[in-house]
């Protein structure tokens, strides 16, 4: 019975462009639940990148890939994962000025609910 493989030449084969090799640290943001996981960006281009992941996790779909401190935001497409290797497509880069200041907004958000909430409470006694 013949098994089908995929070799690494053969992703790299797939490739627009060539990777360069870097060790940058990264959080990936991940899963229904926005489960977080650090890792290590092992190779890196406009395209994509081979991320080391820290802990075993089950990563799929879109994730988020930020590079720190201080690094870029990315959103990213998992293609493929092999133990803690993750193999991904860059979809964008965010500005991460405005990333802040969308989870400032909806830190905002929240806070006002709960004063309203509070407030429609208190006018229940």
């Amino acid at each position: 019975m013949m098994r089908s493989t995929t070799s690494a030449s053969s992703d790299a084969d797939r490739r627009s462009a060539s990777r360069g090799r870097c060790v940058l640290r990264c959080r990936v943001t991940h899963g229904s639940q926005q489960e977080v996981s650090e890792g290590v960006i092992r190779d890196l281009n406009e395209d994509g990148a081979k991320v080391r992941l820290i802990s075993r996790a089950n990563v799929k779909g879109r994730i988020r890939l930020e590079v720190y401190p201080g690094g870029a935001v990315h959103l990213a497409d998992v293609i493929w994962q092999r133990g803690e290797t993750v193999g991904v497509r860059m979809v964008v880069t965010l500005d991460q000025t405005a990333e802040q200041q969308i989870e400032a907004l909806r830190r905002l958000e929240a806070q006002m609910r709960s004063v309203m909430n509070r407030s429609a409470l208190d006018r229940g006694y």
